[in-house]
């Protein structure tokens, strides 16, 4: 199975779906974990997580999953 150019924008497109705040927590991880111990990135990812949890957004997406909707991300 190729992933080419389509699998790549069709990856670029779901990201792009997604919370900001969900893809900025995200990339903060993936640019800061080269260099975690395990037990760091456990730790570190959970700091970096939580509020996204607890966030506007994670409540617009959770009321948009039970209104069958797209969500409206507002970046809070």
């Amino acid at each position: 199975m190729s992933h080419g150019a389509c699998g790549g924008r069709a990856m670029a497109a779901r990201v792009a779906s997604a919370g900001p705040l969900a893809v900025a927590a995200t990339k903060r991880i993936a640019r800061s974990s080269a260099d975690w111990t395990l037990a760091e990135g456990w730790e570190e990812q959970e700091r970096i997580i939580a509020p996204v949890f607890v966030s506007e957004d994670a409540r617009e997406g959770a009321a948009a999953f039970a209104e069958k909707r797209g969500p409206v991300w507002s970046g809070r």
